[in-house]
């Protein structure tokens, strides 16, 4: 039979799983990955590419190269960022599929990456610092740029930008063969939310990545990192929000289900002890502990009880009172039947024996 408190408790359980759902589906898509299109944090890109979607620019965002290979980049700009989270294998397959793009930026690229997809890079130097502001680049000319990153150094026909002595934060490699057009970018001041509005920052990063009407930005994170040295984590993104609602739900289940303090339940003993055995032992336990202050207690008590319930008294009434009719009853002096009934602890067992014997007394001398 189900009662009206199993139901109560059922629908709260079932409102408690729905809020919890929907906060997971909807909460916001956000990450906190630095440069990720998504984050909105100071070292995210989320304004960036929210201003190229205001501007007409259609952007795609992607985190693996299995994703990339299906997305339509026919003719399109590609960026990469942190491709040191991706394998060399990764890398070239990237490459692969900017074939069919206009061009291909490359955020931060480290020698790795560069000798992994063969460009023609002949140095790359960590810079810290503002970048000289000349720049033979005609799309790039006359900004500035508020921070870099990495300087490289490049082969000619290829070009750099935002440096001295042939050596810059940004460098433009032309299309060669099967390779689109390819720029380096050494600054991520240039893009995150945090700089993106220093100095000419905006300007350098929409030139750079708004160059076709779509852009496909290529963002892997720690989760789908395959670069052995940048392994991601070992649980998916479900699983610890998967973990805190099977908590909620197993703590509802054990308020619901479990056993409540209320009244006792009578059960039967398993074994009947007689009360005469009760007595002794509990007897022999208070005489080899020498508790004799404790024994007289229990024996007054006791006695106190019998006489007040034989003489019609209220079994917690004034001690007074029940020593006046006791020795009204028993024929004896009112300061002996008090000390009887409630008087000085026994010192030694001797004593402890007489009080009993005398308080068995009282009783026969009541009840004649």
């Amino acid at each position: 039979m189900i009662t009206r408190g199993r139901v109560t408790v059922a629908l709260i359980v079932a409102a408690l799983l729905t809020i919890l759902i929907g906060a997971v589906v909807l909460a916001p898509r956000t990450s906190d990955q630095p440069l990720d299109p998504a984050s909105a944090q100071g070292d995210g890109t989320r304004a960036l590419a929210q201003v190229l979607g205001q501007r007409g620019v259609e952007v795609t965002i992607v985190r693996r190269v299995a994703d990339l290979r299906t997305a339509d980049v026919e003719d399109a700009t590609i960026v990469l960022t942190r491709p040191q989270l991706l394998s060399t294998s990764s890398l070239t397959a990237t490459m692969s599929a900017a074939e069919r793009a206009r061009r291909l930026v490359i955020v931060g690229a480290d020698p790795t990456t560069v000798d992994t997809l063969r460009l023609p890079v002949v140095g790359i130097e960590p810079l810290d610092g503002t970048p000289d502001s000349t720049c033979n680049i005609d799309w790039l000319h006359g900004l500035h740029l508020s921070y870099a990153d990495i300087g490289y150094r490049v082969r000619a026909p290829g070009t750099t930008c935002f440096g001295e002595g042939g050596e810059g934060a940004v460098a433009v490699l032309p299309a060669q063969g099967r390779a689109p057009e390819t720029v380096l970018l050494g600054s991520r001041a240039a893009l995150t939310n945090k700089t993106v509005t220093d100095d000419d920052n905006a300007a350098i990063a929409l030139r750079t990545l708004g160059f076709t009407d779509r852009l496909v930005w290529f963002a892997p994170t720690l989760a789908t990192a395959d670069n052995p040295a940048a392994q991601g984590p070992k649980w998916p993104t479900w699983f610890h929000p998967a973990v805190w609602l099977a908590a909620v739900v197993v703590l509802v289940v054990m308020v619901w289900r479990g056993r409540r303090f209320g009244r006792l339940v009578v059960e039967p003993l398993q074994v009947v002890v007689p009360a005469d055995e009760t007595t002794r032992s509990r007897g022999q336990l208070y005489r080899k502990a020498r508790d004799t202050g404790r024994a007289a207690a229990v024996l007054r008590l006791a006695t106190r009880n019998r006489l007040a319930r034989y003489l019609g008294l209220a079994p917690n009434g004034r001690p007074e009172t029940l020593v006046a009719h006791t020795a009204q009853a028993a024929g004896t002096d009112p300061r002996h039947t008090a000390d009887l009934l409630d008087g000085a602890d026994p010192p030694d067992e001797a004593s402890m024996t007489a009080l009993a014997q005398d308080l068995q007394q009282l009783e026969r001398q009541v009840r004649r």
